[in-house]
């Protein structure tokens, strides 16, 4: 998780949600990257400090946060069979969008956006945070069309992702979805988790990252079509 969340900048979820789906009950899945997600923010945030757009965190951040707390009512009303089902559709989604996207030649936008648009991209992000830890596959794509370079976008998406998952953690707890059990699992997981940042960090600046977001769509768009036909 510490690596991909340096390295590719967010939206792992679209990862690890499925993959973790597969070998445990969702709610469990969904439930264990809560912590983790908040364990690896404060390292992220300190390699990239301060390399945020502020203008775009304005925006950003409350309407990312309501989206969260339309997540989680979500959540709470599905049963188990759909909230697989539901979990597999929306990765499945967010894959072909994020597919989609890879080919575009020209940036999502000719200028800056207004605010309202922006505020779309914050609701739409933090509904796929809650649902799935997906959230960065809508920001990313959305802070690259502004034109920001490779340190601003992963900056914003994680300085946004972090006050998310802050929300998330209170609201899994709340929803049942979080025990002491899983908190316990991801805090022994913590020596990995600083590790996998710090590399994460380093291989950011030489990263071929069309060939690496391929992989891992191949396996989001794999577990997604699981879950779906499980």
């Amino acid at each position: 998780m510490g690596f991909l969340k340096t390295s590719i900048g967010g939206g792992i979820g679209l990862v690890l949600t499925p993959a973790l789906s597969l070998v445990l009950p969702v709610p469990v899945a969904v439930a264990l990257l809560a912590p983790l997600l908040n364990l690896s923010d404060p390292l992220t945030l300190k390699l990239y400090w301060r390399q945020w757009d502020a203008r775009q965190l304005r925006i950003l951040l409350p309407t990312t946060l309501a989206g969260v707390v339309l997540g989680l009512w979500v959540l709470s009303r599905l049963s188990p069979f759909w909230l697989e089902k539901t979990i597999g559709a929306a990765v499945l989604a967010f894959a072909v969008v994020q597919l989609s996207l890879r080919h575009r030649e020209r940036p999502l936008f000719g200028g800056p956006p207004a605010a309202s648009v922006s505020a779309v991209f914050g609701l739409t992000a933090g509904i796929a945070s809650s649902v799935a830890h997906s959230g960065g596959i809508v920001l990313g794509p959305y802070l690259i069309g502004l034109g920001l370079g490779n340190a601003a976008v992963v900056a914003t998406a994680n300085a946004v992702v972090a006050v998310t998952n802050l929300a998330k953690l209170g609201g899994y707890f709340t929803i049942g979805f979080l025990t002491g059990r899983i908190l316990l699992a991801a805090v022994l997981a913590l020596p990995l988790l600083v590790v996998g940042t710090w590399l994460g960090y380093r291989v950011n600046r030489w990263l071929p990252r069309r060939w690496f977001e391929t992989a891992l769509l191949a396996l989001a768009l794999a577990g997604s079509l699981r879950l779906l036909a499980g």
